[in-house]
């Protein structure tokens, strides 16, 4: 019901506005072009969705969606006409805070998935790691929050060997770089399916959360056209919302009409991932904070993108259903004086008691998200960002303790044999048996893929053995997955902090005593280390 009013409310929206007779609806549908920022995939199938649902054709719009590559700018093709709408970065943003008058329609995700990919046997684990070493990327203004890493981790291209991107991640697997610029949602399934082990290094968890694929057009667009741009992001945004919540339907309309060839598997992880960085259930589909958008204006300005930040005022769109309608007010001049007042009272009360609940859900939303970005979504650990913080606090402990990195054994071929679903409950299983084998004074995260990290305070390596042993006998029964009994080893390596060491360091030397516990030496045996293997 709250959908079919929002339609009505911005078709009558568009008929109130004063439209030129071919922006209505009713008549032959308009032509317009849509320019993605890359190739057909299920990054952008909400708009492929909208067009195979009719949506778009509803309200008026026969939309050409034009594929991007290499090369392809989408707000180039945007400013020169050669498109109507796009879906770009922060190239966006960059673009209009050097005057270019851009209209930022929707943000579609709400985290950005672009990331650093290393070779494991590189061991570059963290941004600290790649120094001196070859890096592969796009042009500063489309990796803006891998640029933004680099720099507020005293990264420059002087420490760098930086390389124009290829897009061909044969390049990394080859060795001809050692740092390859790579989304979230594609590259590291491609890799695991070539069982080659990847270190994946986010942003977000170096605090640099940037928007990505927002949907825009011109200034000049939308005072032309208000009625054209308020429903082609309606029919948009509906395809999106269809399209995730009909993710099988979704990805068979990319193989059939759009000849996408990867695999079911990396198709379904490809989607799902994009609906993490979405977050449709916390946060409205094309929702900008503009605090958030100031906020990353602020960081392009700092790494040198933009001059200086410039006013929001005309890019962030709003939608005609959010618009006052100003007709009320003749109405009322007819009543008493008494009856306006009162009148008046009633609705100000009204809508202040409304505003006041949309801004506590948002608060509330932006708490959610906050506490989402240090927890795994899958197993509910700390993750990554949580560890890292973590440790930089013991350091400063008097008596740091010992670190237990634990990887399992043969995980692999559980996913290979039984399906990512299966290898999903194995994670989330030994989460809760480990976390029940210990106390509550020890911190236990999920690093990455099927890897945990366990912080023993104040303990030395033979405690730290002994809690090894009790990982390994809660490990020791199978793990029942709906009818499939699946036996899983784990390899533990043990580190004690040794004076002076940063909490990358210590990591870094917990990760090789878990290797050597593994038959696997990336490096010489270090004093303060120990392993446990089941």
């Amino acid at each position: 019901m709250k959908r079919c009013l929002l339609w009505l409310l911005l078709i009558g929206a568009s008929h109130a506005m004063p439209l030129r007779a071919s922006e209505s609806p009713l008549e032959a549908p308009e032509h317009v072009v849509l320019q993605l920022r890359w190739l057909h995939q299920p990054q952008f199938v909400g708009y492929h969705m909208a067009k195979a649902k009719g949506f778009y054709a509803m309200a008026g719009l026969d939309v050409e969606i034009r594929p991007g590559g290499k090369g392809i700018s989408p707000v180039e093709e945007v400013q020169s006409g050669r498109a109507d709408f796009g879906v770009g970065n922060t190239e966006v943003l960059t673009a209009y805070a050097k005057g270019t008058p851009l209209l930022a329609l929707a943000c579609v995700f709400q985290h950005s998935p672009s990331i650093f990919l290393a070779r494991r046997d590189s061991g570059i684990l963290t941004v600290d790691g790649m120094r001196g070493k070859r890096i592969m990327m796009f042009s500063a203004h489309q990796d803006a929050e891998l640029l933004a890493t680099l720099y507020y981790q005293g990264l420059n291209e002087h420490q760098l060997t930086p390389i124009q991107t290829s897009v061909n991640i044969e390049d990394l697997i080859e060795g001809r770089v050692d740092i390859f610029n790579a989304y979230l949602s594609n590259e590291p399934f491609y890799l695991e399916e070539r069982g080659i082990p990847v270190s994946v290094i986010n942003p977000r968890n170096y605090g640099i959360d940037f928007y990505s694929d927002i949907l825009f057009t011109t200034q000049a667009q939308e005072q032309a056209h208000p009625g054209r741009v308020a429903r082609f992001r309606a029919a948009s945004l509906e395809g999106w919302r269809y399209a995730l919540a009909h993710p099988q339907e979704a990805i068979a309309l990319l193989r059939k009409e759009y000849g996408v060839n990867r695999s079911q598997a990396h198709l379904e992880y490809e989607l799902q991932v994009s609906k993490e960085m979405i977050q449709p259930l916390y946060v409205e589909i094309g929702y900008m904070n503009p605090d958030r958008v100031t906020h990353i204006m602020q960081q392009l300005a700092e790494i040198g993108l933009i001059p200086k930040p410039v006013p929001l005022t005309g890019f962030l769109y709003q939608a005609p259903s959010e618009q006052w309608v100003f007709w009320r007010p003749w109405f009322l001049l007819s009543l008493t004086a008494c009856a306006l007042i009162l009148l008046l009272a009633v609705y100000l009360l009204v809508c202040n008691k409304r505003l006041n609940r949309e801004i506590a859900l948002r608060q509330q939303r932006e708490e959610e998200i906050l506490q989402l970005a240090r927890r795994d979504p899958l197993t509910g650990l700390p993750n990554r960002l949580s560890l890292m913080e973590r440790l930089e606090a013991q350091i400063m402990s008097p008596s740091p303790g010992c670190l237990l990195f634990c990887d399992l054994n043969n995980f692999k071929q559980v996913n290979d044999g039984f399906g990512h679903s299966h290898g999903d409950a194995i994670l989330c299983q030994l989460a809760e048996r480990i976390t029940r084998s210990l106390n509550h004074q020890r911190f236990f995260a999920r690093l990455a893929g099927d890897e945990f990290v366990l912080l023993l305070p104040d303990q030395d390596l033979g405690e730290a053995e002994t809690i090894a042993e009790v990982i390994r006998m809660a490990m020791a029964q199978p793990f029942q997955v709906n009818e499939h009994l699946l036996a899983v080893g784990i390899s533990v390596g043990i580190s004690q902090y040794q004076p002076g060491w940063r909490a990358e360091q210590w990591l870094i030397h917990a990760d090789r005593a878990m290797y050597n516990d593994k038959g696997i030496e990336l490096a010489p045996a270090n004093a303060g280390q120990g392993s446990s293997s089941a």
